[in-house]
């Protein structure tokens, strides 16, 4: 079952992330960038078994976090608020064994992944939309 999510997410997190560095602007690049990065110093940092907290990646995800902050703040764009709220929670939800020690590990990576991952590249593919979109709009208001 874990491998069904790394491979929906592996094909989803490199077609919105193409997406986003393709059609996106200088929000959305950032934002697919940072998204890369992590993924690949989550892939380095993560253990092979479960033995509750795996702190490599909660730092990995700590400082995704603050970056998604960070582009909130510069850009000002809704979905980049959108998509740091789904980084706390995912960073939070690393914290649930600590709260309930027989917490269940397909329960501990549905969470994470979710908010971390799927949550992420949502969000990232609807900014990069909305900046299509507000493109068009830009461009139609000036034809017209």
């Amino acid at each position: 079952m874990y491998y069904t999510w790394a491979y929906t997410a592996l094909i989803l997190g490199i077609l919105v992330s193409v997406y986003a560095l393709v059609r996106g602007g200088p929000a959305e690049r950032t934002g697919a960038v940072m998204f890369l990065v992590a993924w690949l110093a989550t892939t380095l940092v993560q253990g092979r078994k479960f033995n509750g907290i795996e702190w490599g990646i909660v730092a990995v995800d700590s400082a995704l976090l603050v970056g998604f902050v960070f582009l909130a703040l510069w850009s000002r764009k809704i979905w980049t608020i959108l998509i740091a709220a789904c980084q706390l929670n995912a960073v939070a939800s690393h914290f649930v064994p600590l709260l309930a020690p027989k917490f269940n590990y397909v329960a501990y990576l549905t969470l994470v992944e979710f908010w971390g991952g799927y949550g992420l590249l949502l969000f990232l593919a609807i900014g990069t939309y909305s900046h299509q979109r507000e493109l068009r709009l830009t461009k139609a208001g000036a034809a017209g």
